[in-house]
């Protein structure tokens, strides 16, 4: 997901990608420029990258539908899925063929890197000022050239839109896929208090099913299913799981598996303690005889828990309460990782719905001295009870039940100002 600027910023990095490999082939210096093909040839070699035309994505562009529920509440943030066509052009003099060496260098330049790096997408960002805020780099959606056929009749129609341009060699490119996120909140998730997976069987090795159980319980605790907090070990369930050696790959981890925790239907494993939490792709990779087999990729929520109780560092307004809060988790929350505060009002009179808030912390988020350290803010909230939850790529941290079958914790009280709380 990307803000609005991720469309100049494509923009910027294509033109980066090709003026950063025109050589060997180029030995003159060539401008790169980000504009319509010009009316009047350039008298220095030139490539001009022209966006011409943004067209909504065929597979993708209903994929968040529906956005609000049936009272106009927004439940999911609305993101545009959006194609991207370039005319790129070459110029210069014919007598020398530059711009057919030219364009040459484009095709082989975008058949060689068709997709946008994170690298390339930064320093074209850290490049133009105008691009500040741009958030593509992070994107999990990486975007994509491909060339696009375009018989005379189209490529006239194309030119022809550019009045008093003459037409000079180019080609055309679709870059798929960019996503625009919108800028509103959705209404926070309430809390779940069971969950209900349905697990379809496949081919072997395969994972069917994962569940969790406490570190170092025996095979007669039943295993649970959801997201997987700390001290807590992974029991896969599935078919031809006993393959060989087995290592599991999980996120940015490899977890070596002992051969004793394997059965051909089941694989016992703990998760490191310094895994990020949210989801992450789980994989079993094997090794000796069946040497490349691999199983099917599952996710994995990895849940964080507040360590100790949330903490008032500031307080302002009376009626609707503004401030800080301080919280500690038990597992270290990375750089790039998309942080929000969830207050759910703790105890609501009978005769209306609780108050509930989110609120986005700072993307992306400043290097912290302490990765298991945050501090988020809120605005303008009822001064009343809350429950508090922090939700990291997704995944709402643990929460504690109540005897009553409602929950207990963690929770701040906004009833009182800082000064009586002390």
């Amino acid at each position: 997901m990307s803000n609005a600027l991720a469309i100049a910023t494509v923009s910027e990095a294509l033109r980066l990608l090709l003026a950063e490999n025109l050589g060997p082939e180029i030995d003159e210096a060539v401008n790169v420029e980000t504009r319509r093909p010009p009316t009047e040839p350039p008298a220095v070699p030139t490539i001009t990258v022209f966006l011409y035309q943004v067209t909504p994505n065929a597979s993708l562009r209903n994929h968040d539908a529906p956005t609000r529920a049936a009272d106009g509440t927004l439940l999911r943030r609305p993101t545009a899925a959006v194609d991207l066509h370039y005319l790129i052009t070459g110029y210069g003099e014919e007598s020398e063929l530059t711009g057919q060496r030219l364009i040459g260098a484009v095709v082989r330049t975008l058949h060689e890197s068709p997709t946008l790096s994170r690298e390339l997408i930064e320093q074209a960002v850290l490049n133009s000022s105008h691009l500040a805020g741009s958030d593509l780099a992070v994107s999990p959606q990486r975007v994509r050239f491909t060339p696009t056929q375009m018989d005379i009749d189209e490529t006239s129609k194309l030119w022809g839109m550019l009045h008093h341009t003459p037409y000079a060699l180019s080609v055309v490119y679709q870059a798929t896929l960019v996503l625009l996120e919108g800028r509103a909140d959705p209404a926070a998730g309430k809390p779940v208090l069971r969950r209900t997976v349905t697990a379809v069987p496949g081919l072997r090795p395969r994972l069917e099913r994962i569940a969790s159980r406490p570190t170092g319980a025996d095979d007669t605790t039943t295993p649970t299913e959801g997201p997987v907090p700390l001290g807590r070990d992974l029991v896969l369930t599935g078919t031809g799981l006993a393959a060989g050696p087995v290592t599991a790959d999980l996120g940015p981890r490899q977890v070596p598996v002992p051969a004793e925790h394997v059965t051909d239907t089941q694989v016992v494993l703990t998760p490191p303690d310094d895994l990020p939490p949210g989801p992450h792709r789980l994989r079993l990779v094997y090794g000796g005889a069946a040497r490349g087999l691999e199983s099917n990729a599952a996710t994995l929520a990895r849940q964080p828990s507040l360590v100790g109780q949330p903490e008032l560092a500031d307080r302002a307004g009376d009626d609707l309460v503004s401030g800080t809060l301080e919280l500690r988790l038990d597992t270290p929350v990375g750089e790039e990782q998309r942080v929000e505060l969830l207050l759910d009002e703790l105890r609501p009179p009978e005769d209306r719905r609780a108050h509930s808030h989110r609120f986005r912390a700072p993307f992306p988020a400043p290097e912290p001295d302490d990765a298991h350290a945050l501090r988020l803010p809120f605005k303008d909230v009822r001064p009343t009870a809350y429950l508090v939850r922090v939700q990291v790529d997704g995944v709402p941290s643990v929460i504690e039940p109540a005897a009553d079958g409602t929950f207990a914790g963690p929770a701040i009280d906004l009833t009182a100002p800082r000064s009586d709380q002390d």
